[in-house]
């Protein structure tokens, strides 16, 4: 069972640095300080999301819980 658990933690972890990525290009691309805006608080979200990912792998990692 936490096989599954751990897939979801890295597609979920994978979805994250993507999306920081995107908002990345985003803002390069933006029209508008309102648009740079919004991407520049997504982004800010995804790596936070990104560092809650990493430290719970790292709780499963020190729990014996990590088949990966």
């Amino acid at each position: 069972m936490t096989e599954k658990f751990n897939a979801n933690l890295l597609k979920a972890l994978e979805s994250a640095q993507d999306a920081v990525e995107n908002c990345r290009q985003a803002m390069v691309d933006a029209n508008d300080e309102s648009c740079r805006a919004m991407y520049s608080a997504i982004k800010r979200d995804c790596e936070k999301h990104i560092q809650m990912l990493k430290s719970e792998i790292d709780l499963h990692k020190d729990q014996d819980k990590w088949d990966h």
